[in-house]
C-alpha cells in the first residue's frame, strides 16, 4: 500500500530554507544529491511510514535525510503529512511539532 503525501506550509517552508542555504554555501552537485536523497526518502515513507524513529510522545515519525537534517512526519489515516525540515544542529528547544 502507498501512502499519498501532504506537504504542510512549514515543510515547504522550511524545505524552501534548507534549498536556500544550500544554494549559498554548497555545489549545484551536492544540491542536486540532496534533492535525490529527499526524494527516496519521502518515497521510502510513503511505502513504509513506520520504518523511522517515531515519537511516542508527540505523535510523530522522523526520517534522517543527511546528518544534519531530518523529516518529520505524522501519519493520517492513508495519507502522510510531511510536517518540517529540521536542521539538527539548531536548538531543539524550538522544535514545534
Amino acid at each position: 500500500m502507498s501512502y499519498s503525501i501532504k506537504w504542510l506550509p512549514e515543510a515547504e517552508i522550511t524545505y524552501a530554507l534548507v534549498i536556500e542555504y544550500l544554494e549559498e554555501n554548497w555545489t549545484s552537485k551536492e544540491i542536486d544529491c540532496f534533492f535525490d536523497r529527499t526524494d527516496e526518502v519521502i518515497n521510502f515513507i510513503a511505502q513504509n511510514p513506520r520504518q523511522y524513529i517515531y515519537s511516542k510522545k508527540k505523535d510523530v515519525f522522523r526520517a534522517v535525510i543527511t546528518k544534519h537534517i531530518s523529516l518529520y512526519y505524522r501519519i493520517k489515516s492513508e495519507e502522510i503529512e510531511l510536517l518540517i525540515f529540521w536542521d539538527t544542529r539548531q536548538d531543539p528547544e524550538n522544535l514545534k511539532v
